[in-house]
């Protein structure tokens, strides 16, 4: 049941966890190995609890996962929350967290009862009590509906998660980290710094073409909301309508053991 609780983990572990002063910025947290002694520590500048507790489950990511111990060393520090720019081993962390703290079925659950769009995974972030932009996340991954998530800065995507549900309408062209953002609602809407900073919200009309080319017009909603200090912008892209059949369906313990395959450890 929701929510899951990282500490409670991690305590279970028998990891020390401690809080990194406010003023000791510029990473999320850390993981420490001394011996039989492992300490996670987290940040506090930013006060964002789901952005803490997305961070304790990323160090729980580097403690659990095959290989990470031998490939971090005795001490690791991570900036946590599918940064731009991170390498593998940070990745797979943030994956792990992503599955720990939002498993795929308790999100499929609360996504088909509760609403539509950016409501629906604002509903998620307060059963969660995960980050915005994590729940955004998992919701692409794991709703059946056309959905894409996209990350943006300024004139250009930092990267962007589309649904199984909405790539079987067309072929799409992936949203890549650097592309430039079409001239939507998004682009306009960071194109006033102010709208960010302040957590500003919009929404209208858009449509497959304008984001993601094609020959199909379907009609769907671009919501954004502003992210505040962190400077980004979320866009949740989505339609109503029906999904398309599915070829097959999910089966839960296979897609949770393949999460968390160690790609790392393959030479990824």
């Amino acid at each position: 049941m929701f929510p899951v609780d990282p500490f409670e983990i991690a305590a279970g572990e028998g990891i020390s966890l401690w809080p990194k002063k406010p003023d000791q910025v510029g990473v999320s947290g850390g993981i420490v190995f001394n011996g039989d002694d492992i300490g996670i520590f987290y940040s506090t500048d930013i006060e964002n609890a789901g952005f803490q507790r997305f961070t304790v489950a990323h160090e729980l990511g580097h403690y659990f996962l095959a290989g990470h111990p031998a490939a971090i060393g005795p001490a690791h520090v991570s900036r946590a929350g599918f940064t731009e720019g991170s390498v593998a081993i940070e990745i797979e962390a943030d994956h792990f967290a992503s599955g720990l703290l939002l498993p795929t079925s308790l999100v499929r659950r609360q996504l088909d009862r509760g609403a539509f769009g950016l409501e629906g995974i604002e509903e998620l972030e307060e059963v969660s009590k995960c980050s915005l932009t994590a729940c955004a996340i998992r919701a692409a991954e794991c709703s059946s509906y056309p959905m894409a998530v996209v990350v943006s800065k300024g004139a250009g995507v930092r990267y962007a998660f589309i649904s199984e549900g909405f790539k079987k309408l067309a072929r799409l062209e992936f949203l890549r980290k650097g592309s430039p953002l079409p001239p939507t609602l998004t682009r306009r809407f960071n194109s006033d710094d102010s709208n960010v900073a302040s957590g500003k919200r919009a929404c209208e009309a858009t449509t497959l073409r304008a984001w993601f080319g094609g020959d199909r017009h379907l009609e769907l909603d671009e919501q954004v909301v502003g992210l505040g200090a962190y400077g980004f912008t979320l866009t949740i892209i989505s339609t109503e309508a029906p999904p398309p059949d599915l070829d097959e369906e999910i089966d839960e313990e296979g897609e949770l053991i393949e999460s968390y395959a160690l790609k790392f450890a393959h030479g990824r």
